[in-house]
C-alpha cells in the first residue's frame, strides 16, 4: 500500500467518530489507541479475531468489578511491599495452602500433591503458589481451571511504572476470567520485599539446607538472581499464607 496500516486504521477510526456524531453519539467510541499486530505463525489469527470477540465482554466485566482490575502499587501486608491486582480479601481467608513443588518431582509425585491440593481448595482453602516448577504451573492450571481461587506470586507480571502499557494492563486469558470472578490476587513483590531481612534470611536458610541435603558446599547467591527470587517468592508466600490478619492490608 502507498499508505502505513497505521495511516489506515486512523483513517477508519475518524470515519466511525465522524459517523458516530451524525447519528448524535457525543462520547469517545475507544478506550485507548489501537494495537498493531504482526501475524507470525499459524492459528494467530482465529486467536486474534477470538480476542476482539471477547473484547466487548471483557470491558463490560471490567466495568462492572473496577475494584478487581485495579493496580495497586504499594499493597503492604506482612511488612512487605507488592504491586497487586486482584481480590485482596483472598490474604484474610482463614483457610490457606502453599503449592511448592520441585522441578525434580515425579508425575506421580506431582499427581499426588494434586490430589491433596484440590481435595483442600474445594473445602474452602485459597492456594498461594509462584507457579513457577510445572508441577506448580500444573497444579496452578487445574485450580483456575475448576474456578478455585488462587493468589500467585510473580517475580515479573506487571508493566513499569509510568510505561505506556500501564494504564491498559489486565491479567490476560483465564487469568481474566478468575480476576472478574474475584477468584484470583496478583502480588508482585517490590525490591523492598526481596531485600527485607527476614525474607533473606529464610532464602539462606532454605538454599543451605538443599545444598547441605547433596553434600555441596553453601556459597550465597546474589539477592536479584533467579535463584534467590524464585526461593524468596516461596518464603513469602509462606509469610502470607501463615499471617494472622491483625496486621492488616494497606494500599
Amino acid at each position: 500500500m502507498t499508505r502505513s496500516i497505521k495511516e489506515v486504521v486512523r483513517g477508519y477510526m475518524q470515519g466511525c467518530k465522524a459517523e458516530a456524531r451524525k447519528m448524535g453519539f457525543e462520547g469517545n467510541l475507544y478506550d485507548g489507541p489501537p494495537y498493531y499486530r504482526v501475524l507470525t505463525h499459524k492459528g494467530q489469527l482465529q486467536a486474534m479475531i477470538n480476542y476482539v470477540y471477547a473484547n466487548a465482554e471483557r470491558a463490560w466485566q471490567r466495568k462492572q468489578n473496577p475494584d478487581l482490575f485495579r493496580m495497586y502499587r504499594r499493597t503492604e501486608t506482612c511488612g512487605l511491599f507488592f504491586t497487586s491486582m486482584g481480590n485482596h480479601f483472598l490474604l484474610d481467608w482463614p483457610e490457606r495452602q502453599l503449592v511448592e513443588i520441585s522441578r525434580n518431582a515425579t508425575d506421580e509425585q506431582v499427581q499426588e500433591r494434586m490430589k491433596a491440593v484440590l481435595r483442600s481448595a474445594q473445602n474452602g482453602a485459597v492456594t498461594y503458589t509462584a507457579s513457577i516448577s510445572k508441577g506448580e504451573q500444573l497444579i496452578a492450571r487445574t485450580l483456575r481451571t475448576q474456578g478455585l481461587p488462587l493468589v500467585i506470586l510473580l517475580n515479573e507480571g506487571f508493566p513499569e511504572e509510568g510505561s505506556p502499557h500501564e494504564r491498559y494492563y489486565k491479567p490476560g486469558g483465564v487469568y481474566f476470567e478468575a480476576c472478574s470472578q474475584g477468584k484470583l490476587l496478583l502480588l508482585e513483590p517490590t525490591e523492598q520485599a526481596f531485600s527485607a531481612p527476614f525474607i533473606r534470611q529464610s532464602v539462606e536458610e532454605t538454599l543451605r539446607r538443599k545444598a547441605e541435603a547433596k553434600h555441596f558446599e553453601y556459597t550465597p547467591v546474589a539477592t536479584d538472581s533467579l535463584r534467590f527470587r524464585f526461593v524468596a517468592l516461596n518464603e513469602m508466600g509462606r509469610s502470607l499464607m501463615e499471617r494472622q490478619g491483625a496486621d492488616g492490608i494497606r494500599f
